[in-house]
């Protein structure tokens, strides 16, 4: 069928509307195009379809860097506006909070739109196939294959070495192969073959904005005699904090077995995972303590957890709790937790660390 795309949706896709009042969501469309659309999945209200061929082009599009964008299994904006990609992911944020019934009138909102739309990842992982001297990327939803010279979302220092590396791999393995290059912070391109993912250690994929993400959450964080960093990871969002707090205790299942130096006397690790921990008794010299909280949970979001984690915090005084969630869907119910448990919501943040995607960091203060 032939459509026109009307409106963007926070998945990505691009919206165009039937006659009948159908919604028929169709990716790699921007708003303005006219379009020829095979569809491929129908729900009661709305259909899923395939770009077939674009009729009329939107006066919104650009060119994408990119010559395996649509086939890479990657991004899915390079075709539009880096400010209608942030615009986008903004809007889609607030509706949800919106339908949830979650006020948010007059709560301060704070926009942190990409500083780089492109070369910015610090980590990616790719696949080699020796046979065929082929590396890159699978296309969305299959082991195909999109071979690839360079990424353009990826750090230029690593695009220098890709090429080298991959012959590496080409002469190292017979069959198909996992390369992991990680760009480390002193600069030094790292490579990793056939190993799990984040084999140097998970760390955010966006430097430029994770920094601005440390701030928010130091700007915003309210001091307390203890910090409480659940879902921490290698401390990233709570080393820094260590100065305004007693003690600060960074509880994960992949935080790092033996720490990161130099760490902070009064920065603990806590190697278990989160239900494990919010089971377990406060030590008694805890009790009586203010405290702050930091959640910075997988793109799951707290869920059930919520309850345990609140029922043993709530034997101390909560001063603040930032809630930061790469999901806006798992942001909201877990905001909804929040203001069920006697929370107020004081602030807001949108934070993008993955230009030419969907994916946007959302960020809440709450207190009591």
């Amino acid at each position: 069928m032939i459509v026109t795309i009307h409106d963007l949706a926070r998945g990505g896709a691009g919206v165009a509307k039937l006659d009948s009042g159908e919604i028929v969501f169709v990716p790699f469309t921007a708003p303005g195009d006219k379009v020829s659309v095979q569809i491929h999945k129908r729900k009661k209200n709305y259909s899923h379809g395939t770009l077939v061929e674009i009729l009329e082009p939107s006066p919104l599009r650009v060119t994408p860097k990119c010559p395996s964008f649509t086939q890479c299994g990657g991004c899915t904006w390079q075709h539009l506006p880096y400010s209608l990609q942030f615009e986008t992911k903004k809007k889609g944020l607030l509706q949800a909070l919106k339908r949830a019934s979650i006020s948010i009138e007059g709560i301060p909102f704070d926009e942190m739109p990409a500083e780089n739309e492109y070369f910015y990842r610090n980590r990616i992982q790719l696949k080699g196939n020796p046979k065929t001297k082929e590396i890159g990327f699978f296309e969305r939803g299959t082991q195909t294959l999109t071979p690839i010279q360079t990424c353009s979302i990826t750090d230029q220092r690593i695009n220098d070495r890709l090429n080298s590396l991959a012959k590496e791999g080409f002469d190292r393995f017979q069959d198909h192969f996992k390369l992991e290059l990680d760009l480390a912070p002193t600069g030094e391109v790292r490579a990793a073959w056939d190993q799990k993912n984040a084999a140097f250690g998970f760390r955010q994929v966006n430097d430029t904005q994770n920094s601005k993400l440390k701030d928010w959450v130091t700007r915003h964080i309210v001091p307390a005699d203890l910090l409480f960093d659940l879902y921490g990871g290698d401390g990233n969002l709570s080393l820094s904090l260590a100065d305004k707090f007693d003690r600060v205790f960074c509880v994960d299942l992949f935080t790092p077995k033996t720490g990161l130096e130099p760490t902070p006397a009064n920065f603990q690790y806590d190697r278990r995972d989160i239900n494990q921990w919010a089971r377990s008794a406060l030590p008694q010299g805890l009790l009586g303590k203010t405290t702050s909280l930091i959640l910075d949970p997988p793109r799951e979001g707290v869920g059930q957890s919520f309850e345990t984690i609140h029922n043993k915090i709530s034997k101390i005084t909560v001063k603040s709790a930032i809630l930061v969630s790469c999901d806006v869907d798992s942001f909201t119910r877990d905001s909804l937790s929040f203001l069920q448990s006697g929370y107020q919501l004081k602030h807001l943040g949108a934070l993008d660390l993955f230009p030419q995607t969907p994916h946007l960091e959302c960020l809440a203060l709450f207190s009591k």
